[in-house]
């Protein structure tokens, strides 16, 4: 192979595998060297690039030395090796000669180019994934579902990877099939011999963020913002957001034009139920809306211990506290205010005194 074929044959190698032509010739070269030392080169090999020219240059250096050094570079031969290759040379001189990959690598050469370049671009394809991927950390890809096991999920993540995603970190609620593309969030990233080991999952609440980020473009453009998020998993979602533009309404925003945008949320997490409320800097507004979609009537607030006490009417009582204390649960979450919620028959009952308060 000619050196103009060796540049045209890596950059189709690059351009396959994604990587830079760069990268590849650098494992050319270090095939080259160890193709060329068993064909019988013993001296350093030196391998240059012309990428202009598209042209290889291999040369082997001798260094002639006294005394050959065990600790000294490669390619020490003694003055008296020396001079059965050149006889003008002399301690210090340095023996250069030129090797044509055409000329001096025969099968044996070949054979050991190939096995040394293959494994030079596994080591490239693994770097360059965990590269990929852990860029990617924290953020949301679309996976396709290539086996399914007893305990997990294999997923097919790009780049040749897969990753394994235990059920567990799939919704507790869906069943995945062979064939499904589903989005996944990648929690870390970790580099092992073998290539990147990519954790993902469906739970983790970055998800629903990067969801609303993609389907909401005021949120991806930042001027909608989300303030916080509290999640179960598969059930329910409660997210509180703002506008810093006063003439963009953020919970409509988020919702969409006939609820098209949260619709789209929705289906993408199985059909979770997402309740959105408008962020408040006042803690009794806010702590009213964090129980959306129940009403409040009255929020007693008690900042020293952050602690609040929610009056809402008695037919609003079950939906304030939602099955198994699930949204009161979520609103105290979201919130980072513990949250006590009373109907008001019981607040009378129990001489609580508090005032409508709630806009």
């Amino acid at each position: 192979m000619t050196s103009k074929s060796f540049y045209e044959w890596a950059e189709v190698v690059a351009q396959e595998k994604n990587l830079s032509l760069e990268d590849v010739m650098s494992k050319v070269a270090t095939a080259l060297k160890k193709a060329c030392a068993l064909e019988g080169f013993t001296g350093e090999i030196e391998v240059e690039f012309n990428y202009e020219k598209k042209e290889i240059k291999i040369t082997e250096f001798k260094y002639v030395v006294s005394e050959i050094d065990p600790e000294g570079p490669v390619g020490q031969i003694t003055l008296e090796e020396a001079k059965l290759i050149k006889e003008r040379v002399k301690v210090g001189s340095v023996i250069k000669t030129r090797i044509k990959i055409e000329k001096h690598i025969g099968r044996k050469g070949a054979s050991q180019f190939k096995q040394v370049f293959s494994q030079g671009l596994k080591e490239l394809g693994r770097k360059r994934a965990y590269e990929f991927f852990k860029e990617h950390e924290d953020e949301m890809i679309t996976a396709r579902v290539v086996r399914v096991l007893d305990d997990a999920y294999i997923l097919s993540i790009g780049l040749d990877y897969d990753a394994y995603m235990p059920k567990k970190e799939a919704l507790p609620n869906e069943t995945l099939v062979t064939g499904e593309n589903t989005k996944v969030y990648i929690t870390k990233v970790e580099e092992t011999g073998k290539g990147p080991k990519v954790y993902v999952s469906r739970k983790h609440v970055g998800i629903v963020k990067r969801l609303f980020e993609m389907a909401v473009p005021e949120i991806a453009d930042g001027t909608i913002e989300i303030v916080a998020m509290a999640r179960d998993a598969g059930y329910r979602t409660k997210i509180g957001v703002r506008s810093t533009n006063p003439n963009v309404e953020a919970k409509g925003a988020c919702v969409g034009l006939q609820g098209a945008r949260i619709k789209q949320i929705n289906q993408a997490l199985n059909d979770e139920r997402i309740d959105i409320f408008v962020w408040n800097d006042d803690p009794v507004q806010l702590i009213a809306q964090s129980i959306s979609p129940a009403k409040a009537l009255s929020v007693l607030v008690y900042p020293e211990l952050k602690q609040a006490l929610i009056i809402v009417p008695d037919m609003q009582y079950s939906l304030a506290i939602g099955k198994a204390g699930q949204n009161a649960r979520l609103a105290s979450q979201v919130t980072g205010w513990k949250i006590d919620i009373k109907d008001e028959s019981t607040a009378y009952r129990e001489k609580i005194k508090f005032k409508i308060n709630v806009l």
